[in-house]
């Protein structure tokens, strides 16, 4: 295997890896694209959104836009969103493997894909949602995903006709606060914490913690705008051919 990754570098972190007992993932956009998503942020994906609907995924994406143009907003978040199907990948089966050895602590999930079928983690943190968590926000509903992809145009709620809300964060909202703060003492406490691609809300709270406590931070990023931050080392390589190197 043709790797950019120095083999002593991989050999490195897999003895850290191996004597630590608290190890934290955190999913981003990476794995999604790994499993078969789509990166909507990318140049080549924005320039297509863009020219499909006239807006920017961000714009699309955020709360100002849906509640100004839902309309609009499901157009796109049918086809965009709920339409893609993110597959299980060797990067999944590698974190299973580190859950089985009773090394990962949590797992924190930045995007609101949700995990692939088939993978269950113990301690899932999904920072910002899920999209298969849908809610009235007048009578507090849930309707599933399904629901929502069937729906002609906004879907409704079937008991008050009000507009069904994805139960997720959209751009320019704040993060759940109680999330928050699971998130942050699972990132406090980790030995080791793998950062598994980057997050759409840039957000960047796997950086900016103060730790009384040797932590070894792994990025894997091919996106050369995030290798200034905080990290011992950034893996450019694909997740799925390297996590299982370093996961005995």
């Amino acid at each position: 295997m043709n790797l950019k990754t120095n083999e002593r570098v991989i050999r490195y972190i897999q003895k850290k890896i191996k004597d630590s007992q608290n190890i934290v993932a955190v999913i981003g956009i990476e794995m999604l694209v790994e499993g078969g998503g789509s990166d909507l942020d990318s140049n080549d994906e924005n320039y297509r959104i863009e020219k499909t609907y006239g807006y920017s995924t961000e714009d699309i994406l955020s709360s100002s836009f849906y509640n100004a143009k839902a309309a609009k907003f499901y157009r796109f978040y049918k086809k965009e969103i709920l339409g893609m199907n993110v597959d299980k990948t060797p990067a999944y089966d590698a974190l299973l493997k580190l859950q089985a050895q009773g090394k990962l602590s949590a797992v924190i999930s930045q995007n609101f894909h949700g995990i692939p079928k088939g993978v269950s983690f113990q301690n899932l943190i999904e920072l910002n949602g899920n999209f298969d968590s849908n809610k009235c926000p007048r009578c507090n509903k849930k309707f599933n995903m399904k629901y929502m992809i069937h729906a002609e145009g906004i879907p409704m709620c079937d008991r008050c006709k009000t507009a069904v809300r994805p139960d997720i964060r959209l751009l320019g909202e704040r993060v759940n606060t109680i999330l928050l703060t699971e998130t942050e003492l699972a990132l406090e406490a980790a030995d080791i914490l793998l950062i598994l691609g980057k997050n759409m809300y840039n957000d960047r709270l796997e950086h900016n913690l103060s730790l009384d406590h040797e932590q070894l931070r792994v990025l894997f990023s091919k996106d050369d705008v995030l290798s200034d931050r905080k990290v011992d080392f950034v893996i450019k390589d694909d997740i799925s051919a390297v996590l299982p190197l370093i996961i005995e």
